[in-house]
């Protein structure tokens, strides 16, 4: 069938393995793929792409699903790199990304696109997209070897088994996705339960009913969870992950008290999948850091500096420095402290933003904070949001209490809610226009 990926080869080997299991379900249809039928539906779909040549990029916009999983197999099968687009953006901008990253065609509602019949190939077998602080998208091409050390670093870690049942409440395209949701099927045939749409509710439901064991989300999901009113409890639920944005302490404390279940921190990057991780949960309760690295990866702290080291970093020297600052606390976990570059200078002393955005959001009745810079007459001075019910006066007087004065932000605006992207992240640019500081 062509240059075939390793991801075909080694999904071929599980499917032989879980012959007759269901690997996948539709949840909001109830349809269930065994391995078998994933298997050949991916068959099916590689008939179509025969026409394209190995290492050409392929765009697709599919929801959640085992048609998505079947299609991202499909070009595995026939070595074109996958490039997965988000939902949430219309036609218009998927057709205007495909080309500025030279993709061969875009395939959207069962028609293909015509891009670029001239694209260039690539050994490639994924191709993520990213906005990183920039906001502009940015390709990372990763090859199979990338995506499935990354997808063993996380199992193994996070004690992801075959016999799980992953919640795919977050896309599978993102980093995220692949390396939680993807990798551990193609591996070792981790059921995915796939959410396409849903309300908070539902997913409360799908757990119980599909025996979902492993949940990973996003902040703003837990946050929403936390505030439903009392119902079922998450039954079989064993492991909640949490990753793309900072949690909050105070969402982790509701969530507990509500179903009993401790949400472990999960630190990443598209360029290097995962690299730490909260084990046990309790950092996450407190906010004090986001773990540990995992199993396979090395992380060195050089003058603040992130340095990442794992067979699942996509650079040639498998080695990728963050824009992110961090250090090491005393119990040997990583405590980020904001961007390179982003540090201000206020009456001749060193502050970062995460740093009080950090001790904002470990206030009680905080569910998230924002701080940056605002540049004026020359000076740096701390501006801040928090996302909140609490009055000015509570959160200016408990702050006091974690903070020397010269750190405490001059501006400061109370939201009921921060605004999100479709990802889930903290949309920052629309937050401080709405913050009108």
């Amino acid at each position: 069938m062509g240059r075939e990926s390793e991801l075909w080869t080694t999904w071929r080997a599980t499917a032989r393995r879980c012959r007759g299991k269901i690997v996948a379900i539709d949840a909001d249809s109830d349809r269930e793929w065994t391995a078998e039928a994933l298997t050949d539906r991916a068959l099916s779909l590689a008939d179509e792409l025969a026409d394209f040549r190995a290492g050409q990029r392929v765009a697709f916009q599919l929801p959640n699903g085992g048609e998505w999983l079947a299609f991202f197999l499909a070009l595995q099968a026939r070595g074109l790199a996958a490039m997965p687009l988000d939902n949430g953006l219309p036609l218009a901008g998927c057709l205007d990304l495909a080309r500025k990253l030279r993709a061969r065609v875009f395939f959207a509602h069962g028609k293909f696109h015509e891009i670029d019949p001239d694209a260039p190939r690539t050994r490639a077998a994924c191709v993520k997209i990213t906005s990183g602080s920039s906001q502009e998208p940015k390709a990372i091409a990763c090859r199979a070897a990338h995506l499935l050390a990354d997808g063993r670093n996380v199992a193994a870690t996070m004690g992801i088994r075959a016999g799980d049942r992953n919640l795919a409440a977050i896309p599978l395209g993102h980093s995220y996705g692949l390396g939680n949701l993807v990798m551990p099927l193609i591996l070792q045939g981790t059921a995915v339960v796939c959410a396409a749409e849903y309300l908070p509710r539902q997913l409360v439901d799908w757990i119980a009913r599909h025996r979902v064991t492993v949940f990973p989300g996003v902040p703003a999901l837990f946050r929403v969870l936390a505030a439903l009113p009392p119902g079922p409890a998450l039954a079989g639920l064993r492991t909640a992950i949490s990753a793309g944005a900072m949690l909050s302490p105070e969402t982790a404390q509701v969530f507990h008290a509500q179903f009993g279940i401790k949400i472990h921190n999960f630190y990443g990057s598209s360029e290097t999948g995962g690299i730490s991780y909260d084990r046990t949960g309790a950092a996450s309760l407190s906010g004090r850091s986001v773990g540990k690295p995992l199993r396979g990866v090395k992380v060195t702290v050089r003058a603040g500096r992130i340095t990442v080291a794992s067979k699942a970093v996509a650079t040639p020297s498998g080695k990728w420095s963050l824009p992110d600052r961090g250090e090491w606390n005393k119990s040997g976990e990583l405590v980020l402290l904001g961007r390179t570059g982003q540090g201000a200078n206020i009456g001749g002393k060193k502050v970062h933003p995460l740093e009080i955005e950090s001790a904002i959001r470990a206030l009680a009745g905080v569910s998230d904070a924002h701080v940056w810079i605002e540049h004026r007459q020359g000076r740096d001075t701390l501006a801040a949001a928090a996302e909140t019910k609490l009055t000015r006066a509570k959160i200016e007087h408990a702050l006091a209490a974690k903070l020397p004065a010269w750190k405490m932000p001059k501006q400061l605006k109370l939201l009921p809610e921060f605004p999100r992207t479709p990802r889930g992240k903290l949309d920052a640019a629309r937050l401080r226009a709405d913050a009108q500081i």
